[in-house]
Formats: C-alpha cells, structure tokens, sequence
C-alpha cells in the first residue's frame, strides 16, 4: 500500500499540476507489475490486431515490455522477442504461484 501512495506522490510531483492522470498511473502500476514478474510467463491481448502473445517477460524498459514470444495468433512470429508498449495492452494475465496456469493453446494441454 506504501508504494501505491509513493507512486501517486511522485506522479502528482512529476505533473506539477496537483492533478493525477489515471493514465500515468494505469503505466505506472502495470509496468511494476510486469517487472516483479520478470522470468515469468504471460498472456497478453494487444488491441491493434487483435494480437495475442504467450510467453516469458524478459525485461520492462520505460514503457515498453520485453517479452519472447512461444504463441502468438501468427504462427510465424512464434519463438519471436517483442517490443509491446504498455498501453497497446488490453488485457494481461501473468502465471503466479498458486493461480491457474496459462494453457498450451497449440496442443490443448497444460504446460
């Protein structure tokens, strides 16, 4: 609860304005939970396409996710690094202990 007030002060710091944008802090929230999650695997629904992506997050740099790709909805970007911004992400879901895990959508098995 401490970072989430530190994450406002600083956004509202950044602003001047005393005014906080939901949008700074919607980048702000899931960018940090992207990289606490680092090395893990996630779902992401990205709007332009549609565009799906089921891989391991490698790394968040400013407001760009890093991720290897082992599924996409192209079968031919498979296997492929991407560069997502984090606001072209509609919906996530990352793998967490103790939470359903992602399926194997090319084999209808659990990984």
């Amino acid at each position: 609860m401490r970072d989430n007030i530190d994450d406002l002060n600083t956004i509202e710091n950044q602003l001047g304005s005393g005014a906080i944008n939901i949008n700074d802090i919607r980048q702000a929230v899931v960018s940090r939970e992207f990289e606490k999650h680092r090395g893990d695997k996630a779902l992401l629904l990205i709007f332009q396409f549609p565009f799906l992506i089921i891989g391991e997050i490698l790394d968040v740099v400013s407001d760009y996710l890093l991720i290897k790709a082992e599924v996409t909805n192209v079968t031919e970007l498979d296997d492929e690094e991407f560069r997502v911004h984090i606001d072209d992400i509609e919906v996530f879901y990352i793998e967490k202990k103790g939470k359903p895990r992602i399926p194997d959508i090319r084999n209808g098995r659990h990984a």
